[in-house]
């Protein structure tokens, strides 16, 4: 699979909250470039970060549908073995400030929210950020893989 061959030597990632809705939506293309990353996890050749941001992301649609069964999922599925949700520290907070900061483009920054999660990529020493907000290919302080980018090369 392309994710594979293009993530083959990653050893820590991070994946942006829409990947974490693919994946758990099993919405396609998306969930079949997504799985063998899931895999790997599983067989302990990789390790996923988790943005506390992303976790409270995943959790404000089953919150407000009232949906326990998707609340425990999205738990169940940040609580398996090599997937790790990081808090946000000073040391995040300073560098996602770092990294807003620097990124006014076309008439607007970077949102706080992205940025936290981004600084906590960088400040967990991720290899990569997986995800599908195209903003990011201009990043420069860590490698981003678009999922779209992905599908169009399948």
């Amino acid at each position: 699979m392309v994710t594979n061959l293009i993530l083959s030597g990653s050893r820590q990632l991070l994946l942006d909250t829409n990947a974490y809705i693919y994946f758990l939506s099993a919405l396609e293309p998306y969930f079949s470039l997504l799985l063998p990353l899931f895999q790997r996890v599983q067989k302990g050749e990789a390790a996923f970060i988790v943005s506390a941001i992303t976790e409270a992301e995943l959790l404000v649609r089953p919150y407000r549908d009232g949906n326990a069964a998707a609340v425990e999922r999205v738990g169940d599925l940040l609580s398996e073995n090599g997937i790790y949700v990081a808090g946000v520290d000073r040391r995040i907070g300073r560098r996602a400030a770092q990294l807003r900061a620097g990124s006014y483009t076309n008439g607007k920054r970077l949102a706080l929210a992205d940025a936290i999660i981004i600084a906590t990529a960088i400040e967990t020493e991720c290899e990569a950020i997986v995800g599908n907000d195209g903003e990011w290919r201009r990043l420069n302080d860590i490698r981003f893989v678009c999922l779209d980018d992905l599908a169009a090369a399948v």
